[in-house]
Protein backbone atom coordinates (compact mmCIF):
# COMPACT_ATOMS: atom_id res chain seq x y z
CA UNK A 1 0.00 0.00 0.00
CA UNK A 2 1.51 3.38 -1.12
CA UNK A 3 -0.23 5.91 0.98
CA UNK A 4 0.38 9.80 0.60
CA UNK A 5 2.96 12.50 1.96
CA UNK A 6 1.48 14.92 3.27
CA UNK A 7 -1.30 16.97 1.68
CA UNK A 8 -2.08 20.98 1.83
CA UNK A 9 -5.48 21.75 0.84
CA UNK A 10 -5.85 23.87 -2.26
CA UNK A 11 -6.70 27.32 -1.45
CA UNK A 12 -9.57 27.42 -4.25
CA UNK A 13 -11.19 24.70 -2.41
CA UNK A 14 -10.53 26.56 0.75
CA UNK A 15 -12.34 29.33 -0.19
CA UNK A 16 -15.33 27.28 -2.00
CA UNK A 17 -16.27 25.61 1.17
CA UNK A 18 -15.90 29.17 3.19
CA UNK A 19 -19.21 30.01 1.00
CA UNK A 20 -21.10 27.62 2.99
CA UNK A 21 -24.28 29.30 3.88
CA UNK A 22 -27.86 28.69 5.41
CA UNK A 23 -28.74 29.05 1.31
CA UNK A 24 -25.93 26.80 -0.34
CA UNK A 25 -23.87 23.85 0.88
CA UNK A 26 -20.68 22.68 -0.69
CA UNK A 27 -21.25 19.17 -1.94
CA UNK A 28 -19.41 16.67 -4.45
CA UNK A 29 -18.57 16.48 -7.34
CA UNK A 30 -16.49 19.27 -7.72
CA UNK A 31 -16.55 22.58 -10.30
CA UNK A 32 -14.11 22.23 -12.61
CA UNK A 33 -12.77 25.45 -11.43
CA UNK A 34 -12.46 23.63 -7.90
CA UNK A 35 -11.68 19.98 -9.15
CA UNK A 36 -8.32 21.10 -10.83
CA UNK A 37 -6.47 22.49 -8.45
CA UNK A 38 -7.81 19.09 -6.36
CA UNK A 39 -6.41 17.30 -8.86
CA UNK A 40 -2.84 19.13 -8.50
CA UNK A 41 -2.48 19.41 -5.52
CA UNK A 42 -2.67 15.44 -4.71
CA UNK A 43 -0.76 14.41 -7.48
CA UNK A 44 2.14 16.43 -5.63
CA UNK A 45 1.04 14.59 -2.32
CA UNK A 46 0.97 11.49 -3.86
CA UNK A 47 4.15 12.00 -6.33
CA UNK A 48 2.26 11.08 -8.68
CA UNK A 49 1.29 7.48 -7.62
CA UNK A 50 -2.01 6.05 -7.06
CA UNK A 51 -2.66 5.96 -3.52
CA UNK A 52 -3.09 2.18 -3.23
CA UNK A 53 -1.45 0.21 -5.47
CA UNK A 54 1.68 2.47 -6.14
CA UNK A 55 1.33 2.50 -9.94
CA UNK A 56 1.85 5.97 -11.95
CA UNK A 57 -1.52 7.56 -12.45
CA UNK A 58 -2.72 7.89 -15.76
CA UNK A 59 -3.86 11.29 -15.66
CA UNK A 60 -5.38 11.69 -19.29
CA UNK A 61 -8.98 10.90 -18.14
CA UNK A 62 -10.48 11.88 -15.06
CA UNK A 63 -12.85 9.14 -13.72
CA UNK A 64 -11.59 6.52 -16.23
CA UNK A 65 -7.88 6.54 -16.14
CA UNK A 66 -8.18 7.75 -12.55
CA UNK A 67 -10.16 8.81 -9.94
CA UNK A 68 -10.78 11.18 -6.90
CA UNK A 69 -11.40 8.27 -3.95
CA UNK A 70 -12.79 9.03 -0.97
CA UNK A 71 -11.31 6.86 1.52
CA UNK A 72 -14.27 6.85 3.76
CA UNK A 73 -17.09 6.36 1.28
CA UNK A 74 -19.57 8.95 0.31
CA UNK A 75 -22.31 6.63 1.26
CA UNK A 76 -21.45 6.09 4.72
CA UNK A 77 -19.23 9.17 5.59
CA UNK A 78 -21.82 12.25 3.86
CA UNK A 79 -20.36 14.60 5.62
CA UNK A 80 -16.54 13.80 4.42
CA UNK A 81 -17.58 14.04 0.75
CA UNK A 82 -15.78 17.51 0.10
CA UNK A 83 -13.21 17.11 3.05
CA UNK A 84 -9.78 17.48 1.51
CA UNK A 85 -8.38 15.43 4.23
CA UNK A 86 -10.76 12.46 3.08
CA UNK A 87 -9.54 12.53 -0.52
CA UNK A 88 -6.86 10.58 -2.62
CA UNK A 89 -6.30 9.92 -6.19
CA UNK A 90 -6.75 6.11 -7.15
CA UNK A 91 -5.72 4.05 -10.34
CA UNK A 92 -8.99 4.64 -12.97
CA UNK A 93 -12.31 2.98 -12.87
CA UNK A 94 -11.32 0.89 -16.33
CA UNK A 95 -8.68 -1.24 -16.68
CA UNK A 96 -6.79 -1.08 -19.73
CA UNK A 97 -9.20 -2.60 -22.79
CA UNK A 98 -12.37 -0.98 -20.82
CA UNK A 99 -13.31 -3.28 -18.71
CA UNK A 100 -13.88 -2.31 -15.00
CA UNK A 101 -10.84 -1.68 -12.97
CA UNK A 102 -10.06 -5.39 -10.46
CA UNK A 103 -8.06 -3.19 -8.00
CA UNK A 104 -7.52 -0.05 -5.46
CA UNK A 105 -10.46 2.28 -5.11
CA UNK A 106 -12.76 0.66 -7.60
CA UNK A 107 -12.04 -2.79 -6.09
CA UNK A 108 -12.48 -1.20 -2.73
CA UNK A 109 -15.81 0.51 -4.19
CA UNK A 110 -17.87 1.14 -0.97
CA UNK A 111 -15.78 -0.96 1.60
CA UNK A 112 -14.57 0.57 5.29
CA UNK A 113 -14.11 -0.38 8.66
CA UNK A 114 -13.59 1.87 11.13
CA UNK A 115 -11.83 -0.83 13.20
CA UNK A 116 -10.12 -2.89 10.38
CA UNK A 117 -8.63 -0.18 8.51
CA UNK A 118 -4.72 1.57 7.62
CA UNK A 119 -5.03 4.84 6.55
CA UNK A 120 -3.36 6.24 3.50
CA UNK A 121 -0.64 8.25 5.17
CA UNK A 122 3.04 7.72 3.83
CA UNK A 123 5.70 5.66 5.11
CA UNK A 124 3.79 5.01 7.51
CA UNK A 125 1.15 3.20 6.02
CA UNK A 126 4.04 1.15 3.61
CA UNK A 127 5.93 -0.35 6.90
CA UNK A 128 2.80 -2.02 7.27
CA UNK A 129 3.70 -4.39 4.45
CA UNK A 130 6.26 -6.36 3.12
CA UNK A 131 6.94 -7.33 -0.58
CA UNK A 132 8.15 -10.33 -1.62
CA UNK A 133 10.69 -11.33 -4.61
CA UNK A 134 7.69 -13.12 -6.23
CA UNK A 135 5.42 -9.85 -6.58
CA UNK A 136 3.41 -10.68 -3.66
CA UNK A 137 2.91 -8.29 -0.87
CA UNK A 138 2.19 -9.51 2.55
CA UNK A 139 1.35 -8.07 5.89
CA UNK A 140 4.97 -7.37 7.83
CA UNK A 141 3.21 -8.82 11.05
CA UNK A 142 1.53 -11.60 11.78
CA UNK A 143 -2.09 -11.13 12.70
CA UNK A 144 -2.28 -7.36 11.16
CA UNK A 145 -5.82 -8.05 10.41
CA UNK A 146 -6.14 -4.52 9.23
CA UNK A 147 -3.14 -5.23 6.57
CA UNK A 148 -4.86 -8.50 5.68
CA UNK A 149 -7.71 -7.13 4.57
CA UNK A 150 -6.58 -4.01 2.91
CA UNK A 151 -4.97 -6.30 0.61
CA UNK A 152 -7.89 -8.28 -0.02
CA UNK A 153 -10.26 -5.55 -0.23
CA UNK A 154 -7.70 -3.50 -2.83
CA UNK A 155 -6.86 -6.93 -4.55
CA UNK A 156 -3.21 -5.27 -4.32
CA UNK A 157 -2.37 -9.31 -5.04
CA UNK A 158 -3.97 -9.01 -8.33
CA UNK A 159 -2.54 -10.89 -11.07
CA UNK A 160 -1.14 -7.66 -12.97
CA UNK A 161 0.48 -5.55 -9.84
CA UNK A 162 2.12 -9.31 -8.81
CA UNK A 163 3.71 -9.02 -12.01
CA UNK A 164 4.89 -5.95 -12.19
CA UNK A 165 6.61 -6.22 -8.65
CA UNK A 166 8.01 -9.48 -9.70
CA UNK A 167 9.64 -7.87 -12.57
CA UNK A 168 11.18 -5.15 -10.70
CA UNK A 169 12.56 -7.07 -8.02
CA UNK A 170 14.28 -9.30 -10.70
CA UNK A 171 15.77 -6.28 -11.20
CA UNK A 172 16.69 -4.83 -8.01
CA UNK A 173 18.19 -8.10 -7.17
CA UNK A 174 20.91 -7.71 -10.07
CA UNK A 175 19.52 -10.88 -11.52
CA UNK A 176 19.41 -9.08 -15.06
CA UNK A 177 21.54 -7.47 -17.46
CA UNK A 178 20.03 -3.67 -15.71
CA UNK A 179 20.28 -3.21 -12.07
CA UNK A 180 18.18 -0.47 -10.66
CA UNK A 181 18.47 2.45 -7.66
CA UNK A 182 15.90 4.59 -6.28
CA UNK A 183 17.27 7.10 -8.86
CA UNK A 184 15.42 5.31 -11.44
CA UNK A 185 12.11 5.79 -9.96
CA UNK A 186 12.38 9.32 -8.91
CA UNK A 187 12.14 12.30 -10.67
CA UNK A 188 13.75 14.78 -8.67
CA UNK A 189 12.82 17.98 -11.07
CA UNK A 190 9.16 17.10 -11.29
CA UNK A 191 8.76 15.62 -7.86
CA UNK A 192 6.84 12.42 -9.72
CA UNK A 193 7.94 9.41 -9.25
CA UNK A 194 7.47 6.13 -11.10
CA UNK A 195 5.49 2.75 -10.41
CA UNK A 196 6.69 1.12 -7.10
CA UNK A 197 8.82 3.51 -6.29
CA UNK A 198 7.35 3.07 -2.56
CA UNK A 199 8.23 -0.51 -3.13
CA UNK A 200 12.22 0.69 -4.03
CA UNK A 201 12.69 2.45 -1.49
CA UNK A 202 11.58 -0.29 1.17
CA UNK A 203 14.13 -1.92 -0.22
CA UNK A 204 17.16 0.05 -0.51
CA UNK A 205 15.88 1.06 3.53
CA UNK A 206 14.80 4.47 2.85
CA UNK A 207 11.68 6.43 1.79
CA UNK A 208 10.55 8.42 -1.44
CA UNK A 209 11.00 12.21 -0.37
Amino acid sequence: MRGSHTKAEPEALTDWLALDSANWKPSYPFPNDIRQPIIRSLVKAQRGLCVYCGRKLNLSSAGTSFHVEHFRPQNTHPELATCFANLFLSCGQEAIGGNRSETCGTAKDNWFDELCHIEPEYPACTRRFLFSSTGEILPRELGDNAAVAMIRKLNLNHRELQREREEIYYLLDGIGDEELSVADFLDEESGIAESFAHMVCQYFETTIP
